[in-house]
C-alpha cells in the first residue's frame, strides 16, 4: 500500500497558491508567527493551512487504492465571514471534482465533503475548515 498523503499535500499547496486567494502565498502545513508571516509576504491575514487528516486503505483483492482526508483551513481576523466564505468558495471552485496532478499517483475522485464556519475562541478570528477527500491509486 503506498501512502499518498505527502504526494497530495505538495500538490495541494501548489494549487492553492496558484488561485491567488485573498490569502495570496501564505499556504502553510507550519503555520509561522504572525510575525514572520508580516515579515514573508507584507501581511500576516489571512492564511491557509492544512490541518489535520487521515488515510485509509482501501483493500481489494487486485486493486491498491486509499481514501485520503485532508482539512483546508481558512483563517481570517476580518470582521464577520465574508472574507472565510469568498476564500473557501474559491477553494471549492478549484478543487471540488477536479483533476489534480499528485506525484507517483493518479487521482480517481476529489470532492469537498463538508465546509464549516466557526468564531475562533479568541473572539476575533474566523475559520472556515473545509474536508477534503482524495481518492487515489498508485501511479503504474
Amino acid at each position: 500500500m503506498s501512502d499518498p498523503a505527502y504526494a497530495i499535500q505538495v500538490a495541494l499547496v501548489g494549487r492553492l497558491v496558484a488561485l491567488a486567494t485573498e490569502a495570496g502565498p501564505r499556504v502553510y502545513d507550519d503555520v509561522p508567527s504572525e510575525e514572520q508571516r508580516t515579515s514573508d509576504t507584507g501581511e500576516a491575514w489571512p492564511y491557509i493551512s492544512l490541518g489535520n487528516g487521515q488515510m485509509v486503505p482501501v483493500d481489494e483483492e487486485c486493486f491498491d487504492r486509499s481514501s485520503t482526508y485532508i482539512d483546508v483551513n481558512v483563517w481570517s481576523r476580518d470582521i464577520g465571514f465574508p472574507q472565510v466564505k469568498r476564500i473557501a468558495g474559491a477553494i471549492r471552485a478549484a478543487l471540488h471534482e477536479k483533476e489534480l496532478a499528485i506525484a507517483g499517483h493518479v487521482l480517481d475522485r476529489m470532492r469537498v465533503e463538508t465546509i464549516s464556519y466557526s468564531r475562533d475562541p479568541d473572539g476575533v478570528t474566523r475559520r472556515a475548515r473545509i474536508e477534503l477527500l482524495v481518492e487515489t491509486q498508485p501511479a503504474i
